[in-house]
């Protein structure tokens, strides 16, 4: 049976790093919308291709799953055949409008953290993080909408909580993460 690869990025320090990235001195924080989504995978490596960078697993229902390892897996090598393989993707996004003189203009910022765990079995976490900031240009309480200005161009966002939009005003500051976490731990 023929599966697609998939890419495998262990990473995290999100919780940290998106409260950092969209701190602002002096400026006031409210809360839009945040949600994380998580997936797992787990299963028995079937295949360990270290010079390719593949591993395969089957799964508990005998579906077979290609995994693209990236170079900044270490210990893939460690990883043998019948050994058990749970990986967890977990998908964040965080919401902010900002008041206040110093939110910023608007920019790009992106972060990626390697965990590794300590010890005798293969395990670790990747974290890649993405903050946009820009600046409120037009609001629609009919709609529950907000205008933002990004970097490059403006977007419309639908805010789930239409009181919301209230407390904030046209040249208010924005601030949306978006993260991606996925750990990995074998089972000898």
């Amino acid at each position: 049976m023929k599966t697609k690869a998939r890419p495998i990025h262990l990473a995290c320090a999100l919780t940290l790093s998106l409260i950092g990235l969209s701190a602002a001195v002096r400026a006031e924080t409210l809360p839009v919308a945040g949600g994380a989504i998580s997936t797992t995978l787990t299963g028995k490596v079937t295949v360990v291709n270290v010079e390719k960078r593949l591993l395969t697993l089957q799964t508990p229902e005998g579906r077979f799953e290609v995994l693209r390892v990236p170079p900044e897996v270490k210990r893939l090598d460690e990883i043998k055949i019948g050994n058990t393989l749970t990986i967890t993707e977990t998908e964040f996004l965080l919401l902010d409008l900002q008041k206040g003189a110093d939110v910023g203009e608007p920019g790009v910022s992106s972060e990626s953290v390697i965990v590794r765990d300590p010890g005798d079995k293969p395990a670790g976490i990747m974290i890649d993080a993405l903050t946009v900031t820009g600046t409120i240009t037009a609001l629609d309480k009919a709609k529950s909408t907000v205008t933002i200005q990004g970097p490059e161009e403006h977007i419309t966002l639908k805010v789930e909580d239409p009181s919301v939009l209230d407390s904030v005003a046209v040249g208010d500051g924005v601030s949306a993460s978006y993260a991606r976490s996925i750990s990995g731990v074998v089972e000898f």
